[in-house]
């Protein structure tokens, strides 16, 4: 400590600081806040983060609930924190009034506890909860936890001082410790309330997006099932749109009746109505998707006046958190809604509608092979496969989730189905749905409902969250 004149000759109070930390901190700052920024921007304006998928590390960490606070992004006030902190580093420099360095020293010692507790408590979420991570956070919070322990190791603390202040022209000045902690503990408040607001308070996170009208074509079209055939009139009431000429000076010649061969066997009584109705069609994009309903994996009955599309991936996180919330809203309108199912596997291997290979999806085609595949050999058997497989919090291993398929549906059932090439081009569909779906509403975030004449993207927080999309679009209670 020492006591320094400014260039008018007077006294400076203050420590003599080392301006190679100060810009240490100052840079670590910058970068946190520019990070900050950019996640803001991002959330606000519903836009792709650079180098994340789909269902990335990155994405599951930005679109879960601890990516906001109070329905905020936790990115503007850490960007506001950041900023103050950086500016409060401009101001601890010695001044003329000791009060100046004294409030400075107060908001970086508050700052700095709120960015480190806070940098600890989104770092244990992304190990320890979502165990995923965000390179963009991680950065952020890397830099910030650094720049805050550097300001508090470089507090000028001393004992309490025996005049009622905190600065002496002789002794420099210094912040007391009791009156340290003080301040360390409001710090400690704030980031209490960070973590209360999150736990307390979820906001919706999936984006709901109208499909665009450029006619009425683009709408999903969904055709009733056919009438019943009329039976066919009695031969004697035929009208015959052109009867024969009145025989005139012509004897009428009696012709006697083929004769009947014996009838060995009765034939088959004729179909039920159901049976003879072809299956109903639904067509999306104005027909550039049609979907046979009776053909493919539904969850409800392919009859229901209502049916909503759901595209996702087995191994897509939010995917699976969302797949018991649609079979309860299913269930709570029975024959009302019906769901279409349409595995979208994120992966290049099979999907010509994904160019980038992520390592969280290797095996999805797999998956959505066995999904596929049990749906052909034995449809009744295909609920139970699917809701096993969806039931954990990570997918099981491919080998496991096979043995489960041939225990349901039988060994050479099951490798016949999977040699249909029927797997291969209905992949292919759903990936090029997905892919015009991008092109129109600028998207690709799974897990992907489409529901009359909008789609839902990303996770929903609960059953009735989608109960509340199907009465608010499809106008059924």
């Amino acid at each position: 400590m020492s006591t320094k004149t400014n260039r008018k000759g007077k006294p400076q109070t203050g420590p003599r600081l080392d301006r190679n930390w100060l810009l240490a901190v100052r840079v670590l700052l910058a970068v946190a806040a520019l990070g900050a920024g950019y996640l803001a921007w991002v959330s606000l304006s519903n836009g792709p983060v650079a180098g994340c998928g789909a269902d990335s590390g990155c994405n599951n960490v930005l679109q879960s609930r601890w990516a906001y606070w109070l329905g905020i992004p936790v990115s503007l006030p850490a960007l506001l924190v950041y900023l103050g902190l950086l500016g409060a580093t401009f101001a601890v420099e010695p001044r003329p009034a000791p009060a100046d360095p004294r409030r400075a020293w107060m908001a970086v010692i508050v700052l700095a506890v709120v960015v480190a507790g806070a940098a600890a408590w989104f770092v244990g979420l992304q190990v320890f909860v979502l165990r995923a991570f965000c390179k963009f956070c991680m950065t952020a919070h890397t830099c910030g936890l650094v720049a805050a322990i550097i300001c508090l190791k470089h507090v000028p603390l001393g004992a309490a001082p025996a005049k009622p202040r905190w600065a002496d022209k002789d002794a420099g000045f210094f912040l007391p410790r009791r009156v340290f902690a003080r301040l360390a503990g409001l710090g400690l408040a704030g980031v209490a309330v960070l973590v209360a607001g999150q736990s307390l308070v979820e906001k919706q996170r999936n984006i709901v997006k109208p499909l665009p009208l450029v006619s009425a074509t683009n709408l999903p079209i969904l055709s009733p099932p056919p009438p019943a055939p009329p039976a066919p009139p009695p031969v004697l009431a035929v009208a015959r749109t052109n009867p024969p000429p009145p025989a005139t000076n012509i004897a009428a010649v009696p012709t006697a009746p083929p004769p009947v061969a014996p009838v060995t066997n009765p034939p088959a009584p004729a179909p039920a109505l159901a049976q003879l109705a072809a299956p109903r069609l639904l067509s999306l994009h104005g027909g550039a998707f049609q979907f046979k309903l009776d053909e493919l994996p539904m969850i409800g009955s392919p009859d229901a006046p209502h049916v909503v599309v759901s595209l996702f991936d087995y191994t897509c996180h939010h995917c699976r958190q969302l797949h018991p919330f649609l079979v309860e809203a299913q269930r709570r309108f029975s024959n009302q809604v019906s769901i279409l199912s349409l595995p979208m596997p994120m992966a290049t291997n099979c999907n010509p509608a994904i160019t980038r290979y992520w390592r969280a999806h290797a095996q999805a085609c797999e998956y959505a092979k066995l999904g596929l595949a049990v749906w052909r050999a034995k449809p009744e058997a295909f609920h139970q496969f699917d809701e096993w497989l969806m039931a954990p919090a990570d997918p099981v291993p491919v080998a496991q989730a096979r043995d489960y398929a041939v225990q349901l549906v039988g060994l050479m059932k099951l490798e016949t189905a999977l040699g249909d090439a029927w797997i291969t081009r209905q992949i292919h569909t759903d990936g090029y749905l997905y892919h015009t779906n991008f092109l129109k509403m600028g998207n690709g975030q799974l897990p992907e409902v489409m529901i009359g004449p909008v789609i839902s993207f990303g996770p929903l927080n609960s059953a009735q969250d989608v109960v509340k999309l199907f009465e608010q679009h499809l106008g059924v209670k």
